[in-house]
């Protein structure tokens, strides 16, 4: 098992294929997400790589004003929250992990890899509130709960904001 950069060349279609078994997701939809989040400031990218399989991918980039995401939290906190968490912040957008494949430190190797690469001060993510197996992931990597019953945009399903100090953390 090896932690790579992402290409988007070589690996979008086992990421996309990857990501539907996941989440079920549109993989044309998620494929133009990807290109467009590819060109925001401070884009990082990882995989985990089985030999030629990949069955691990996580992605994020720095949270600027203007950004769709970026916005949303930013409504959610308050304006001290705000100051700390969003000043110098990476956002980590996504994970995911073939089921085959959790809990061997896949998602654990991708995040820190993911955060170290940033090199920002504070990161932030959202996911849903009933994730236990991702919750528990984060927060043994030092993540905190920032703000609970956080609904992005249209969403009916409750998530969760969490922040991570890197220079306590990875």
């Amino acid at each position: 098992m090896i932690i790579r950069e992402f290409s988007f060349e070589r690996d979008i279609d086992q990421v996309a294929n990857l990501f539907h078994e996941v989440w079920n997701s549109n993989q044309g939809e998620f494929i133009e997400r990807l290109e467009r989040h590819g060109k925001y400031p401070g884009f990082y990218s990882f995989v985990a790589a089985d030999g030629f399989s990949i069955v691990g991918f996580a992605y994020g980039y720095t949270s600027t004003a203007g950004q769709y995401y970026h916005e949303r939290i930013k409504q959610a906190l308050s304006s001290t929250e705000q100051e700390f968490w969003m000043t110098n912040c990476f956002e980590l957008v996504e994970l995911a992990v073939h089921p085959f494949y959790r809990r061997k430190r896949i998602g654990r190797e991708l995040v820190t890899s993911l955060i170290t690469q940033a090199d920002k001060r504070t990161a932030i993510l959202t996911t849903q509130t009933n994730n236990d197996p991702a919750r528990t992931l984060y927060e043994s990597l030092g993540w905190k709960i920032i703000r609970e019953n956080f609904f992005p945009g249209e969403s009916s399903e409750s998530y969760i904001i969490m922040g991570l100090e890197r220079s306590k953390n990875i």
